[in-house]
């Protein structure tokens, strides 16, 4: 069933009446149920971001707790750190000198350096840090002036009055907590090669107005990570923690060197407050992503605020509209099934009368109605059917008429065409013979004259030659030129009897001799040129009925288009002549062939190489009528003239019948001449 036909029409028609709707739910329930998907799955990861930015600031908030309370200890680290700061003398100068002489011991690393911390202090940092477990890598703590005063292990250097974090706590007072980004291996203080993250606060006097000093601990970054690490939504989405610049912090998916965070999403999650949004590009290789984002408050360093940001791969966030569609989409396909059912039902019902009606005119068309049209509808259908029934009676009627007047005509115009075709054939056949016979007259008229006089010198010339015999050379070609000329002086007779319509008489003759005579003829023109002839005759050949002058004229215009053919071409010129004999279903035949290794006849000309006054040769050297006069020649001897290319070169076969085949015709019968036209 196709759409061309009125059922695939009508079920078509049904089909889309009840798609059409059902296209439109779809697409109606994809748009609302992927906004509302998206507002579900965003205030979740907003809420999830939020929950982990508390829970980081939770974590960084006890840690500095810690370090605080470390820093309030009154004898354990105010103490000493006081009686640090004694130990400089009044005069700026000198502490900056005292300093500078401490810090070359220091990196000397001589006997002395152990001495320049407070022994005390530093194992009590030592105990403190090995109470906190792994999670801190060291504790060191300066005086007001930079200078360290003890340490959990040796640090990299001595003062640290010039380091961003000892002037952060320096300038912002009693409350100023520095807590720095993430610290890459062997650049710490400590010089580990682990992560870490450095929390600085001051060290106040006793009336906790004055900094008189600094605590640093440097924590180790698993822990943060570890806390990042266990945010999980589902099987692909995670949380991760970069700064406001967007330079990645914790990410567990990607590695912090291979992260892109493309600017138009900075742009969006870095905020005061907690969101989402969608990302088109999520820094994860997704688009379209659903995101949610919140600030750590109150950490990181000064102009470089922290924030979380949770996303999902897009295929996991939309699973659930996705698998509400196909749903939808496997009861809309059941649906048009259930359509085109019903749709092939009814459109069978109303099709049914129309393919009745249909095959009915089709078996008038063709001639074979016989009968009603059996349509019980009770409706227009049905009246149709018994108008077109009246209408198959009138045309039968009529046809009967109609094939009678044509028969009658038929007959007449038949008669009328063969006479004409008779009568045009005789008036071709006429005006062909009438203007080749113009032609053949006026040559043989023009060559007449001058061959006379030739012959008259040469008869004259041997009657000299009795008197005064000449040389054997001379006589040879003077006997040579006689020939030729009563050649061409038969020839031009041949010319006047075609033209005049005259019988041909044929006698026995050996088609070989008639060979050797034309290559002795051909011999004398190739010697100067690089061509060869290359006779293959069969021996011995039975006896064919022609007229030697005639089939001479045909074989040695035939050597020298072959001559001609293969003249002026790179490789030398070759022309073979081979005689044989054929045996058909006719009877036998003796054939004669003439090929050469030139360039061929062309596909679209080879038709037309028989037609009078046509050639392929410039002007001047031909006339067009050698392959003309060679094929009538030929016919009149009842044979075939053929050409044909083969696999190097032109080849023409001359076909006539052996004596043996025509042993029922007289000798010295007189054929009528055949001509091809």
């Amino acid at each position: 069933m196709t759409i061309r036909t009125i059922k695939g029409r009508i079920v078509l028609a049904i089909v889309l009446v009840g798609c059409v709707p059902l296209f439109i739910g779809l697409l109606l329930a994809y748009v609302s149920g992927m906004r509302s998907l998206r507002d579900v799955i965003g205030g979740n990861f907003q809420t999830i971001a939020a929950q982990a930015s508390d829970r980081v600031t939770m974590l960084v908030q006890g840690e500095i707790q810690g370090v605080r309370l470390l820093a309030s200890a009154p004898l354990r680290v105010r103490q000493p750190v006081e009686l640090a700061n004694r130990s400089y003398p009044d005069d700026r100068s000198k502490v900056t000198a005292l300093i500078e002489g401490r810090m070359q011991v220091w990196e000397q690393r001589t006997e002395a350096a152990p001495h320049l911390l407070n022994a005390e202090l530093s194992r009590f940092l030592l105990e403190t840090k090995i109470r906190d477990g792994d999670k801190m890598v060291g504790l060191l703590i300066t005086d007001r002036y930079g200078a360290l005063v003890a340490a959990s292990s040796e640090p990299d250097h001595y003062f640290f009055g010039e380091e961003s974090w000892w002037n952060a706590v320096q300038a912002g007072g009693t409350e100023r907590v520095y807590i720095s980004d993430v610290v890459a291996r062997h650049a710490g203080s400590f010089r580990t090669p682990e992560e870490t993250i450095d929390i600085a606060v001051p060290i106040l006097d006793d009336r906790q107005h004055s900094v008189i000093g600094a605590i640093k601990a440097s924590y180790r970054f698993d822990a943060l990570l570890a806390m990042i690490n266990q945010i999980r939504i589902g099987q692909t989405g995670h949380a991760m923690l970069f700064s406001a610049d967007g330079q990645p912090l914790i990410c567990p998916i990607l590695p912090r060197q291979a992260h892109r965070i493309p600017e138009p999403l900075m742009r969006m999650i870095v905020s005061a407050d907690p969101g989402w949004g969608i990302a088109d590009d999520d820094g994860h290789g997704a688009r379209d992503t659903v995101v949610g984002f919140a600030p750590v408050r109150g950490l990181g360093s000064p102009g470089k605020t922290w924030h979380i940001f949770v996303r999902q791969q897009p295929s996991e966030s939309y699973a659930p509209i996705r698998d509400q569609l196909r749903n939808v989409a496997l009861i809309g396909v059941v649906m048009i099934g259930l359509l085109a059912a019903m749709g092939r039902y009814v459109a069978t019902r109303i099709a049914r009368p129309i393919h009745t009606l249909r095959r009915g005119v089709e078996a008038i068309s063709q001639g074979t109605y016989d009968g009603p049209l059996d349509i019980k509808t009770g409706d227009e259908f049905e009246e149709l059917a018994a108008a077109v029934h009246r209408m198959a009676d009138r045309l039968s009627a009529s046809r009967t008429e109609l094939e009678a007047l044509n028969t009658e005509l038929t007959r007449r115009v038949e008669e009328k065409t063969a006479e004409m075709a008779t009568q045009m054939r005789k008036l071709e056949f006429s005006e062909r013979l009438a203007t080749l016979g113009k032609v053949a007259s006026g040559i043989a008229h023009e060559i007449n004259n001058p061959l006379g006089i030739i012959l008259n010198r040469i008869e004259c010339m041997e009657a000299e030659a009795v008197q005064a015999p000449l040389p054997d050379e001379v006589a040879r070609d003077l006997a040579a030129l006689r020939s030729q000329a009563e050649r061409i002086s038969r020839v031009t007779k041949s010319m006047l009897t075609l033209s005049r319509g005259a019988a041909t008489t044929l006698k026995p003759l050996d088609l070989n001799c008639v060979v050797r005579s034309c290559l002795a003829v051909a011999g004398e023109r190739v010697t100067a040129h690089r061509i060869r002839l290359e006779p293959t005759l069969a021996a011995p050949l039975p006896p064919v009925m022609g007229d030697r002058d005639r089939l001479e004229t045909v074989v040695l215009n035939l050597i020298n288009n072959a001559i001609d053919a293969v003249q002026g071409s790179v490789a030398p010129g070759l022309v073979i002549i081979g005689t044989r004999t054929r045996r058909t279903a006719d009877g036998e035949w003796v054939e004669l062939t003439v090929a050469d290794n030139g360039p061929g006849i062309a596909d679209e000309i080879l038709g037309r190489i028989f037609d009078p006054f046509f050639t392929t040769k410039s002007t001047g050297q031909g006339t067009g009528l050698g392959l003309f006069l060679s094929y009538g020649i030929v016919a009149e001897h009842r044979g075939r003239l053929e050409a044909a290319n083969g696999d190097v070169g032109a080849c023409f076969t001359v076909s006539l019948p052996a004596l043996a085949a025509a042993a029922e015709e007289p000798q010295g019968a007189l054929w009528g001449s055949q001509a091809r036209f």
